[in-house]
């Protein structure tokens, strides 16, 4: 590759998604899906649902429904029970540095043929894409406007849309697609180059610094778990310029913690801002009629009026922010919003302003999922277990750890916990391909089956997703089985971790034994689980139907004795590696647990740290004694723990 920077992030890129495995093209494709889909689909973007394998003339093609990239024709049904917004991502990638006319035309010509009529001249591998466009389309009565389509092709080298001899064929060839009546309300391509690439990149790792004028403003009093807060008025068209991209475009991903998605110019409050921002007798009053805007941001510069935030969300004002975009080229001098800015790393002030900012608006739950209290606790748990060498960190918050050297394959998210617990722990594993809102809604309209629940032991959906993780490493040389890794999951649990249920009563002590079984057996278990797969001869895409998930665990059991032998090979170890497991040898350093015990004379204090028992001494014989249930700091030095001060 010929352009250096991008090359670095290409490699930066493989590396922090665990890529190396792929060839170069497949490499650069999931790096191109990534730059053009991640920023504005930071939840439900993932690297199968938009990859096209072997596709002839496409690499990628997402299909959103209301700011949501779905894959099941199921989660159509259930987006478009009410009024829908759609839109349909194209994506082209060439490792080349040179642009291809030819590979373009045959880029478009495929996507011309996904919105023809006869399914026969459909790829393979855009057949249940093609289903889900029917059910779209079969929906039309509900659509808020025709769906929008984008088409983009990236490449490696240099274009200038202005001066290319290319862009007046290329005008033609998309011209035909949008006069195909009752298909789009809009239909745009783009040439992303080298340099838009590294941009766009730039973006999906939220490293976007912003500077605005913030001339009418105040400091607020000092607020806890805030660095600081400010509020006051922007000029209208200052702010639309810090929530456009470079390229121009509105930048969607800064929303994600907001309302799901913009509910449309049709809607009747969006309707009512529209009508203000055109009035010229009323435009001067926009910062009074509209309840302005809050930013929450880790890193706020000021500078006189001026002011550089970073690594920032706009938790409150999708729609104010929507509109004024939608009509800039309308916007007047003396238009000013409200905006509040605040500066925090702590999430749960974070999340408390999420919740609270967006209470009176239509949100979709599945949003602020991971505001519940519990997700701290898994987050806790999941900290303490890196001191057991388990490198995995559960992120609250989208970008959470961006601005820290971890790979990203060891950032376990919300959706992707949700998939593992739903395979291992419930065990339904075809379930997983649909979106994880979709799954929060069906499972937790019971109590024994809520996903997330106050009740749930966090070491499940730790050793779920360990099970997953251990199970995606196996298959890297074995690609045939990558659609099957959840169900190879499911079977390992069933041979070596049988405590992985959700009311088998699991406790610290069972936890750690479990995962001590989890890495000593694993190696017999995934190879027995992989026999027991393969040799069913399943058809591809079979994967997504639970008759084979009650096919596998029978063809288990009728492998029961190799699982009894397995079992009774670790029972011979177990006390002794139980033993070895529930030994907390934690390094010097500070940690933040939660107090379970507090003795007599309050001298000493237990704490909880993930699935230990930390006894800690109290700083001081004078010190607070904390309550059952508070979160303490305590100081590890040489073996001993005590209180932080």
């Amino acid at each position: 590759m010929d352009n250096i920077i991008l090359g670095g992030m290409l490699k930066e890129f493989v590396i922090r998604h665990d890529l190396q495995q792929d060839a170069p093209d497949k490499q650069f494709e999931k790096f191109t899906n990534y730059c053009l889909l991640k920023a504005d689909h930071y939840d439900s973007f993932d690297f199968d649902l938009i990859g096209t394998g072997e596709c002839m003339g496409v690499d990628g093609v997402g299909i959103a429904i209301g700011g949501v990239l779905v894959g099941e024709v199921a989660d159509v049904e259930q987006f478009t029970k009410s009024q829908f917004s759609a839109k349909f991502y194209f994506t082209q990638a060439k490792t080349s540095s040179s642009f291809d006319l030819g590979d373009f035309l045959k880029f478009s010509g495929t996507v011309k043929l996904f919105f023809g009529q006869d399914e026969t001249v459909i790829p393979s591998e855009l057949k249940r894409a093609f289903a889900i466009k029917k059910v779209i389309y079969e929906r039309a009565a509900k659509m808020a406007q025709l769906p929008a389509i984008s088409l983009s092709y990236a490449f490696t080298g240099s274009f200038d849309k202005a001066t290319s001899q290319a862009t007046p064929i290329i005008e033609s060839e998309i011209n035909s697609l949008r006069s195909i009546r009752y298909l789009s309300s809009e239909v745009d391509w783009r040439v992303r180059d080298g340099d838009e690439l590294a941009r766009l990149y730039r973006e999906t790792q939220n490293d976007i610094q912003k500077q605005i004028s913030f001339q009418r403003h105040v400091a607020l009093p000092g607020i806890n778990g805030a660095s600081a807060a400010y509020i006051g008025v922007v000029n209208c068209s200052d702010y639309v310029g810090l929530i456009e991209k470079e390229s121009g475009e509105l930048n969607k991903g800064l929303f994600f913690e907001n309302v799901r998605d913009f509910l449309g110019v049709n809607n009747p409050v969006n309707e009512d801002i529209a009508a203000t921002i055109n009035s010229v007798g009323e435009r001067d009053r926009f910062a009074i009629l509209n309840n302005g805007v809050t930013i929450v941001a880790k890193k706020v510069i000021p500078s006189g009026d001026y002011f550089k935030i970073s690594q920032f969300q706009v938790v409150n004002g999708c729609q104010t922010s929507h509109v004024l975009y939608k009509n800039r080229s309308v916007l007047s001098p003396d238009m000013y919003l409200t905006v509040k800015i605040i500066e925090t790393s702590d999430v749960d002030l974070s999340g408390q302003i999420i919740s609270t900012t967006n209470s009176q608006s239509l949100v979709v739950k599945e949003a602020f999922a991971t505001i519940k209290p519990y997700h701290r606790r898994l987050e806790d748990f999941f900290s303490a277990m890196r001191n057991s060498n388990f490198e995995y960190y559960y992120e609250r918050r989208p970008h959470q750890f961006d601005d820290q050297d971890i790979r990203h394959y060891l950032v376990v998210t919300a959706p992707a916990l949700i998939k593992s617990f739903v395979s291992v722990v419930l065990e339904e594993p075809h379930k997983i391909h649909y979106y994880y809102g979709t799954l929060l809604e069906e499972y937790n309209r019971d109590k024994s089956g809520e996903l997330f629940s106050d009740t749930d032991y966090p070491g499940l959906y730790f050793a779920a997703h360990h099970i997953v993780s251990k199970v995606k490493s196996a298959i890297v040389h074995r690609p045939s089985m990558k659609e099957w890794v959840f169900h190879i999951a499911l079977l390992v649990k069933r041979i070596i971790a049988t405590a992985l249920s959700k009311h088998s009563g699991l406790n610290d002590r069972k936890f750690l034994e479990t995962l001590t079984r989890i890495d000593c057996e694993f190696k017999s278990a995934f190879e027995l689980a992989v026999k027991i797969l393969f040799d069913q001869k399943l058809p591809n895409n079979s994967n997504r139907a639970p008759e084979v998930t009650g096919l596998i665990l029978k063809k288990l059991s009728e492998h029961q004795f190799q699982r009894l032998d397995n079992a009774r090979k670790g029972e011979r170890n177990r006390s002794k590696i139980g033993v070895a497991a529930t030994e907390l040898r934690l390094a010097d350093g500070i940690y933040l647990g939660s107090v379970v015990r507090n003795d007599r004379k309050g001298e000493l204090i237990e704490v909880s740290y993930g699935p230990y028992k930390v006894a800690i001494h109290k700083s001081s014989s004078d010190a607070v004694r904390p309550k059952i249930g508070e979160r303490v700091r305590f100081v590890v030095r040489s073996g001993k723990a005590t209180q932080a001060a």
